[in-house]
């Protein structure tokens, strides 16, 4: 049974998900391969099936590194922003790399206990769903262009300073923006602040959770294989999230969320990003 209201584009996302899912096991297990949804249209079910595969073939061709994924994280901070150089070099002399490593095929990496460290998954996006996420950034342009800052100060701005982009080849506006029905702002507590409506989806709302709906479908589908327990974190959160702004008749957000296809609350848009990784 469907956990999710029906009228909820998220209703959709998780038939997907659980196809792609219970294909994958199919795949690893040699059973027989499962029917298709018939909600879903040819082009997302196509999409599906491919990424099934992948993963597939990805858990299926295991590498295994000198590394251990849980000493390192627990040496970590808890807001580590990854441009500290000296942060960094203490941790290569504590953690040092084991070598180059080269991914030519759908792989996951494991550490030397078995922990699945890293899912290499080439390939698993396809032309179509491709094609949606350039046609969805393209309709951002505006969205995008605003958000770049152009001072010469960088300070506090790094994420979006001009500096920190390259040009497209395909003629994309530059820049970085977030997409959030129940945008919530950290260390900001209730009374005073609670989630609200991004400004970007306050303008474009429908049209733009239009245009990124199948993009969203195929990666809420990776999650629920890759990280089953944070995938049901993520529904359980956005059905308490309708709840609330059901009884707080915060129709605006309800609407967003029902149109929201996403398995996370907020989502990332970088168009030609080259900042340091982080």
């Amino acid at each position: 049974m469907n956990p999710i209201p029906a009228d909820w584009a998220l209703a959709t996302t998780h038939l997907a998900s659980d196809y792609v899912s219970r294909q994958f096991c199919s795949i690893v297990r040699a059973m027989p391969k499962v029917l298709p949804p018939p909600e879903l249209d040819v082009i997302l079910l196509v999409a599906c099936c491919n990424l099934a595969q992948r993963l597939a073939e990805a858990y299926l061709n295991p590498v295994t590194i000198n590394f251990d994924l849980v000493c390192y994280s627990e040496v970590l901070h808890m807001q580590e922003t990854g441009i500290n150089s000296r942060r960094k070099e203490s941790l290569l002399e504590r953690y040092p790399p084991g070598g180059q490593l080269i991914l030519e095929w759908p792989t996951v990496v494991l550490d030397r206990f078995g922990v699945i460290v890293l899912w290499y998954l080439p390939r698993a996006i396809d032309e179509a769903i491709k094609n949606d996420m350039l046609a969805a950034t393209m309709m951002m342009s505006d969205h995008l262009g605003k958000s770049v800052s152009r001072t010469s100060a960088m300070k506090g701005k790094w994420r979006t300073h001009q500096s920190s982009f390259q040009s497209s080849e395909h003629g994309l506006t530059l820049g970085c923006i977030n997409l959030s029905p129940g945008w919530f702002l950290q260390g900001h507590l209730a009374p005073k602040f609670h989630p609200e409506v991004s400004a970007t989806l306050k303008q474009d709302g429908p049209t733009l959770c239009q245009a990124i709906r199948r993009p969203a479908v195929l990666a809420a589908a990776a999650l629920r294989v890759m990280h089953g327990s944070l995938y049901w974190s993520s529904l359980t959160t956005q059905l308490g999230l309708g709840l609330w702004a059901d009884n707080n008749q915060l129709k605006e957000m309800g609407n967003c969320l029902r149109e929201w296809a996403s398995s996370f609350i907020v989502l990332a848009v970088m168009c030609n990003h080259c900042s340091p990784l982080h």
